[in-house]
């Protein structure tokens, strides 16, 4: 059953409702998580604050699995044995560009197929998508050579994280949706989505655009 969570940032208490849902999906207590971060963090910086966040809500966060510069490809089997993964926040074009060098993309999907929890914060919440071209939208610059923006596909909606914060407007995102003939889902830090299966879920301050 596929079981996704999508973020568009994980800042308590305004991400709390979400929280719960994201608890709701475990079976077991404890859950453990495994962290993929969307580009080198040498000091594990933001992975100490993600860990921190996992265990208020009685989860372990405990493999690292960076894909670029610290890569262990050995570690693959202990994130695959995780509960769930965690794709961190970041520029969304240069974590595309280093899930396929790693030919994460297809594993990923395999990952959740077989019942993984997949949770996105932000960029990683744009990846699960089938095309990641909203991380323009957001201020991601475009890695120079890059011309396929295909996303995992997990959804078939596009999605943008902090609304609100970011120079986009209403128009802008009605504009994108016929241009990309799209369902596009706008959150602010407070809200995002949980997908179970085919039945998609709002929560907290999430707007729907759809001008197909």
């Amino acid at each position: 059953m596929k079981k996704l969570v999508l973020y568009s940032d994980q800042i308590p208490p305004l991400s709390n409702e979400i929280d719960t849902e994201l608890k709701k999906l475990f079976d077991k207590a404890n859950p453990r998580i495994a962290f993929i971060p969307s580009s080198s963090d040498p000091e594990r910086s933001y992975f100490q604050e993600c860990k921190s966040f996992y265990y208020q809500l009685g989860m372990d966060l405990d493999v690292y699995f960076e894909l670029d510069n610290d890569w262990s490809p050995d570690l693959l089997e202990s994130l695959l044995d995780c509960d769930a993964v965690h794709l961190s926040g970041g520029n969304t074009y240069y974590f595309l560009h280093w899930l396929r060098r790693r030919n994460m993309m297809d594993t990923l999907i395999r990952y959740v197929d077989r019942g993984g929890v997949l949770i996105g914060v932000s960029a990683g919440s744009i990846l699960m998508t089938p095309d990641i071209s909203t991380s323009a939208l957001c201020g991601d610059d475009v890695m120079e050579g890059e011309t396929d923006f295909s996303g995992l596909g997990l959804v078939d909606f596009s999605f943008v994280p902090h609304f609100g914060d970011i120079p986009v407007t209403l128009d802008d995102l009605k504009q994108y949706s016929r241009d990309k003939q799209m369902r596009v889902y706008a959150a602010r830090d407070s809200g995002g989505i949980v997908v179970v299966e085919n039945e998609i879920k709002c929560i907290g301050d999430v707007i729907e655009i759809d001008e197909r």
